[in-house]
């Protein structure tokens, strides 16, 4: 009997086209696969505040070896605050205050301490971490060092830690995990596929809404803390602002009104980190010359990765040489034409203004939940400014009450921590939540 040749069988074929497309696989962020199928769909629902459709309870296990009743079990009633203490001047943070300092009231009402820990006790209250890591061609000078600084935050993870990792492709790279050689190796293969040339659809504020519904927005997480790091760029889109030059506007069943109620409504505690210069409370001259020092970084990057690979195709790092086609004469776009220079100038308004606004809009959204903004001017300040995030985190105090007003009616609630005695202490932390059934 004649024997097919080796080569022609149908496992020898599968193998080679497993190896051909090995590379290509390498790239890509390492996924959940049960979970990216499904992570993102929140975001056709456009009310903050609903159920995910089909979202399940998906909460961190007890560390192996960890007692169970050591972990704080949050039920639907107990409201948990993390605030942050500083002197008179806020340098300084307050060490060493204990449950009875602390005076918490609700609309007005005096609430009795339940529950308090401190910001580095991670055995009894475990935290749950997400980093929303934008990697959009807008981040290409502060890719590499970003990257390597998250790697920083993962080796600090305490045990009982987990951490997942989201792009502005709203794409889970990494489901919740303790696996800190996974986190890195999926950092890792971020940076290799956004250098490879791999483009995103930088919607940044919208991984942020599917993060918040899907990800933190169930009970059984005990210290939900998102860190978001974008220029955000998506706050025009978001915000219906009209095209300037015929791009095309994408429809939206959401905007970043629902973005900043999703983030009030819940108990997730976001940082943000924008990777550009200052723009905030700076005179007009100011901004000016600050938004041409950002795109010269942002020309220099590009320059430096050039002639990347972009999908499956290899683009030139140079266009080849030939007679350019001519412009339809209906508008006439030369570099010496008056339409050029309005062109350019409405362009040049609409990149100040969505620089300025996106800054705006991330300081905002972590203000909503008791965090703040930092902003990464220089590449090389990526370290200090993840360090920076982590000590907050550490320094918090953790207090938890049950309101003496039970009923969950999704209304509301204005909080107020103090200081007994140290009306001169600042305290930072969530002023408000919703009494939303969990």
């Amino acid at each position: 009997m004649k024997q097919k040749p080796l080569l022609a069988s149908p496992f020898v074929i599968l193998i080679g086209v497993l190896i051909c497309a090995a590379p290509f696989v390498s790239a890509r962020a390492q996924t959940d696969a049960q979970t990216t199928r499904t992570f993102g769909s929140s975001l056709k629902r456009p009310r903050a505040g609903a159920p995910a459709p089909g979202s399940k309870d998906v909460g961190p296990q007890a560390t192996e070896g960890e007692p169970a009743e050591e972990v704080v079990r949050v039920n639907t009633s107990l409201v948990l605050l993390e605030v942050l203490v500083s002197d008179r001047g806020g340098a300084e943070p307050v060490n060493g205050l204990k449950s009875d300092d602390f005076v918490v009231t609700e609309d007005g009402r005096p609430q009795e301490v339940s529950f308090f820990a401190l910001g580095d006790d991670a055995r009894r209250l475990p935290r749950s971490i997400v980093l929303i890591f934008d990697r959009s061609r807008s981040q290409l000078a502060y890719l590499e060092a970003s990257v390597e600084a998250a790697k920083e935050l993962v080796r600090q993870l305490a045990p009982g830690d987990e951490m997942a990792i989201v792009t502005d492709d709203i794409q889970l790279a990494a489901g919740f995990t303790r696996d800190k050689k996974r986190l890195k190796s999926t950092l890792d293969s971020l940076k290799r596929y956004t250098l490879e040339g791999y483009h995103t659809r930088s919607m940044q504020f919208s991984a942020l809404l599917a993060t918040l519904r899907e990800l933190v927005a169930d009970a059984e997480r005990r210290r939900p803390i998102i860190i978001l790091q974008t220029d955000g760029d998506e706050v025009g889109r978001l915000s219906g602002w009209p095209p300037v030059a015929g791009e095309q506007v994408v429809a939206y069943g959401y905007t970043m009104g629902d973005v900043y109620a999703e983030a009030e409504r819940s108990r997730a505690h976001i940082y943000t980190v924008v990777p550009n210069e200052r723009l905030l409370g700076l005179p007009e001259q100011e901004v000016e010359s600050r938004v041409r020092l950002t795109m010269d970084r942002r020309r220099a990057a590009a320059k430096k990765d050039e002639g990347l690979w972009y999908g499956m195709r290899r683009v030139p790092a140079e266009k080849p040489a030939g007679p350019s086609a001519p412009a339809p004469a209906a508008f006439d776009v030369s570099p010496a034409s008056e339409s050029f220079r309005k062109l350019r100038e409405k362009l040049h308004g609409r990149a100040v203004e969505t620089l300025v606004q996106g800054q705006v809009a991330a300081a905002r959204v972590a203000e909503l939940t008791g965090g703040w903004a930092s902003f990464l001017e220089r590449p090389e300040d990526a370290d200090a400014v993840y360090r920076r995030i982590l000590a907050d985190i550490n320094r918090r105090y953790v207090i938890g009450y049950y309101p003496t007003r039970k009923e969950l009616d999704g209304k509301l609630r204005r909080v107020k921590v103090e200081v007994r005695g140290h009306p001169d202490y600042v305290v930072q932390g969530r002023r408000s939540y919703f009494a939303l059934p969990r």
